[in-house]
């Protein structure tokens, strides 16, 4: 019997892709359709500082081409903006006012940097890399400067500083212990990785904040809090990463920091799903909700998304854990995914 669902996907991450994917191996005849922001296939975000450095092409990023999606028949629109949902009609609104009806929707929007309130008045100063878009928008800068400013840390922004130590430039790092959110960094773990990055050359600063940031002449000067004062030419921020789910703010779907969903996935409301960073699953253990990040954990969320569309009843489980080594302190994780550092145990 031929099936009517329109199964619309917000976010075309591994979460959204994976939901995708399993639907079409086990649902032939529904309509599929994956909507994103961004301007590119479902790419490899893990790799975006090789594409930085040359080690790897535009092309090379790509997981699924866009002759993929043709072949299973799953309709992918780039550069669409999600204005909001309205959950009764099962309805999607897109910035240029365009209404996309749905049977059964999922939310796999991911998350974006975090700008910490305090920055925020300077956050026009401020530099991410968690895009293709915004590497695309910076790869050329970063290759021509020569001194960096990185606030923060957090993992993916220590992947940054390697990179920028492979390509000779000068870093000077602002550390910031919450950045590692959602693992600890203790004052032992912070001695050993500020001790490591200073034998690399990079000028480690600690116990102190930024106070000003001004642009000038295409440079930047950074004040901190202590009267230091450096000038710089590219001021990077990484201080973690907030879910995507302002579109779904008002929809009467429970939203804490991220769109709250049980141990299957389901949202509050019926035949909306919701998975990856965007995502607050309920864990019974602990009686609470917890945000589950990163690209193993994203996988298999979507996966199990899909089944449960598909009317199993899948209870997410935690992915197998791997080590890496960051500067010098052995991380155990469910969710850092870096196939050139990391391995399973």
């Amino acid at each position: 019997m031929p099936s009517y669902d329109h199964y619309v996907i917000l976010g075309n991450g591994p979460a959204g892709n994976n939901a995708a994917s399993f639907l079409r191996e086990n649902d032939k005849d529904a309509k599929i359709t994956i909507i994103s922001d961004e301007n590119i296939p479902f790419y490899y975000k893990p790799g975006l500082t090789r594409y930085i450095t040359g080690d790897l092409s535009a092309s090379e990023l790509i997981v699924e081409s866009l002759p993929n999606y043709r072949e299973k028949n799953i309709r992918l629109r780039l550069g669409q903006i999600v204005d909001k949902i309205d959950p009764e009609q099962k309805i999607v609104f897109l910035r240029h006012k365009e209404k996309v009806h749905y049977t059964k929707l999922v939310i796999a929007s991911g998350s974006r940097a975090r700008v910490l309130p305090s920055m925020r008045g300077y956050a026009q100063c401020l530099k991410h890399i968690t895009t293709y878009n915004e590497v695309l928008e910076f790869k050329d800068q970063i290759q021509a400067a020569n001194d960096f400013f990185i606030f923060g840390g957090d993992l993916v922004g220590f992947k940054f500083i390697k990179m920028l130590g492979k390509m000779g430039k000068k870093v000077t790092l602002l550390i910031y212990p919450n950045a590692f959110w959602p693992f600890i960094l203790t004052h032992e773990m912070q001695a050993t990785i500020v001790s490591n990055l200073e034998k690399r050359g990079s000028e480690i600063i600690v116990g102190d904040d930024i106070h000003t940031i001004i642009e000038k002449e295409n440079a930047y000067m950074v004040k901190t809090v202590k009267g230091m004062e450096k000038k710089v030419d590219m001021v990077f921020s990484f201080n973690g990463l907030i879910p995507t789910v302002e579109f779904a703010k008002g929809s009467g779907l429970d939203i804490d920091h991220g769109i709250l969903v049980n141990e299957t996935m389901q949202t509050n409301l019926p035949d909306i799903y919701a998975c990856g960073s965007c995502a607050q699953i309920y864990n019974p253990v602990i009686n609470s909700y917890t945000t589950s990040i990163g690209w193993p954990n994203a996988v298999v969320q979507g996966e199990v998304t899909a089944m449960n569309l598909l009317g199993d009843h899948k209870v997410i489980e935690s992915v197998g854990r791997k080590y890496f080594d960051l500067e010098g302190v052995r991380i155990k994780t469910t969710w850092w995914e870096d196939i050139e550092e990391s391995s399973s145990i």
